[in-house]
């Protein structure tokens, strides 16, 4: 069935509808929050909190506007992964050191361990400075591995605006780490 149809079903309350747009959605949203919140189960609790939040407020979604509905679910759960990241203040989390490492293993460079472990630790604590929209498109750049335009097209945003916040956050680190752009 065409979305419009749906939506406009949904929004007199007919509850097959909701059921239809639940299924026809959820693997796109779930897949959306796994992929950058690498974490099948919160990605299974957002995805739930998206349709809530969704069905909640069908009756403000504009079927005339030009926007998807896929580009609409996807902002609501794209912010809903934000406020989890502030409310859990993720990115000061300190990255622990593995209970199972043997310090008589010379096979291991116990040196660089520690130096990487000390790095790791000390950039995640300097992204916990940076804001929460600069943060999520390094983290999508730099450890998803994603292109400018990928991460446009998830977040609903020009590649040109995601470069832009990419490029303020380096240069926000690079000014905490004392280096100069």
């Amino acid at each position: 069935m065409e979305d419009k149809k749906l939506i406009k079903r949904c929004q007199k309350g007919d509850k097959e509808a909701f059921q239809e747009l639940i299924s026809k959605y959820h693997p796109f949203i779930y897949k959306f929050l796994v992929k950058i919140a690498e974490d099948e189960q919160l990605a299974e609790d957002l995805t739930q909190d998206t349709f809530l939040k969704i069905i909640r407020n069908i009756d403000k979604f504009d079927i005339d506007r030009k926007a998807k509905f896929s580009t609409y679910a996807v902002a609501i759960a794209k912010n809903l992964y934000i406020d989890y990241l502030r409310k859990e203040n993720k990115f000061k989390k300190v990255i622990p050191i593995n209970k199972n490492f043997d310090i008589e293993d010379f096979s291991i460079n116990v040196e660089n361990i520690v130096i990487d472990k000390m790095f790791g630790q000390d950039i995640i604590e300097k992204m916990g400075k940076l804001t929460e929209e600069q943060k999520l498109v390094i983290k999508m750049k730099y450890i998803e591995g994603l292109t400018l335009k990928e991460i446009g097209d998830i977040l609903e945003l020009k590649p040109k605006t995601v470069k832009s916040r990419i490029h303020n956050g380096i240069v926000k680190l690079r000014k905490m780490f004392g280096r100069r752009e």
